[in-house]
């Protein structure tokens, strides 16, 4: 009888049927979980190492990759779009310093403290550890970013950051993961075929396709040729257009829809006047986001079968602790922030989507029977891990405490006027 064999293995329905039933248990009981500090990342992770645990599925598969290509171009171009970078002039002197002096001296320091630590993985493993586990969530640290009782100011801080962060180190990533594949093949890599060529088409690409498609919009909008819906459709569109355009001229995806996103969101109008447009892209992340974190479980379990070792908890921990606390700390220098705001700016750094995007990719590209792969999955599962619980469940208790401090003390520097920060909330709670 036509439609009773099943289209999908009983393994993958499997799949599909407890990933739809979590996303629906937790979106009806979203927000009592958020109070009792239980986040979606927390349940997804558990949920997906149960599932692999007894399925005969794994992260290697190309259904999973294109899944984690697929969110991450959501994500980098959702994040560069929204964090209005025209705003961010009126105010720029934390995030400037966080992202120019910080994040390049967390990213340097992980990198020794990783080559030190894991010395078989080699420079390039270093590096491709550094840049994947250095970047920051901005979905994660929604429960700070969108909490009144921080100053403005810090919130605002912590949300530009996070929201442009993974976008620099996406090209430190690949061009690590081009050089390990190359040292495995044998051959030299070339930087030209490596980087020059797919970041300069990405460039152009972004650029153009950003400025057409802020221009178009805001003629739509302004003409009256569209709706509200309509226009969301637009937003949510066109990071997947930037994607499939990318893959076909040659240019790097990932750099095309960071740096389209930011073209798109300092040009056009509508996003500025229009906020909610982009509703319906952060409800897709925020699905996309939900499947990634349950594969991050699948992660975590590959790395507990194959043995972990205490140097992938220490370069773990470390990099959520040291060695993020004393670069923000190097960064604020001079600008008069009490020791209470550093070192929330300081703890505040959770890893999540980005970092697990990265170990699949990586997993792609090297494959689980690389030399480099163990330890590399091993410190991403690891940090990634400990951030979840951690930040998830500090973010609202020393939020409010530090805010308490802030009334308490007035502090001026903190609570001098900023931009309020836009973040979607969904990657944490509903």
């Amino acid at each position: 009888m036509v439609g009773c064999e099943p289209r999908l293995p009983v393994v993958e329905m499997t799949v599909i049927v407890v990933m739809a039933g979590l996303v629906l248990a937790y979106s009806l009981i979203a927000r009592r979980l958020t109070l009792a500090n239980v986040t979606a990342p927390m349940l997804s992770v558990i949920a997906g190492a149960a599932v692999f645990s007894v399925a005969d599925i794994s992260v290697e598969t190309a259904a999973v990759h294109l899944i984690a290509e697929i969110t991450l171009v959501l994500i980098l171009f959702h994040d560069a779009s929204t964090v209005r970078l025209a705003a961010l002039r009126h105010d720029p002197g934390i995030a400037l310093r966080l992202l120019l002096i910080g994040f390049p001296l967390a990213l340097i320091a992980t990198f020794f403290a990783t080559r030190a630590l894991l010395p078989t993985i080699g420079v390039a493993g270093a590096w491709l550890v550094a840049a994947a586990i250095t970047p920051t969530d901005a979905g994660l640290g929604a429960p700070t970013v969108l909490n009144p009782v921080v100053p403005t100011r810090v919130r605002r801080a912590l949300n530009v950051e996070s929201g442009l962060n993974d976008g620099l180190a996406t090209p430190i990533v690949l061009l690590a993961l081009a050089a390990l594949a190359a040292e495995e093949d044998v051959a030299e890599p070339s930087f030209l075929k490596v980087g020059l060529v797919p970041v300069g088409l990405a460039l152009l690409c972004a650029v153009v396709v950003g400025l057409t498609a802020a221009w178009l919009l805001d003629r739509s909008r302004i003409h009256h040729l569209s709706g509200g819906r309509g226009r969301a459709v637009v937003i949510l569109v066109l990071p997947v257009f930037l994607f499939g355009l990318a893959e076909i001229i040659g240019a790097n995806a990932f750099i095309a829809a960071f740096v389209g996103g930011l073209v798109f969101g300092a040009a056009s109008t509508t996003l500025i006047q229009r906020p909610e447009t982009s509703e319906l892209l952060e409800i897709a992340s925020d699905l996309l986001g939900f499947l990634v974190w349950f594969f991050a479980g699948g992660i975590l379990l590959a790395v507990i079968d194959a043995g972990p070792t205490w140097q992938m908890v220490v370069v773990g921990v470390l990099g959520l602790t040291v060695l993020r606390i004393v670069p923000v700390f190097l960064a604020l220098l001079g600008t008069g922030f009490k020791w209470p705001t550093v070192t929330f700016l300081g703890w505040f750094g959770p890893r999540g989507l980005a970092t697990i995007v990265f170990g699949l990719l990586s997993y792609e590209e090297l494959g689980a029977d690389s030399p480099v792969m163990g330890s590399v999955a091993g410190v991403i599962a690891f940090t990634v891990l400990i951030s979840v619980f951690a930040h998830g469940v500090s973010a609202s208790p020393l939020s409010k405490a530090y805010g308490a401090w802030a009334r308490r003390t007035r502090a001026p520097i903190e609570s001098e006027p900023s931009v309020e920060p836009t973040v979607s909330r969904g990657r944490v709670g509903l």
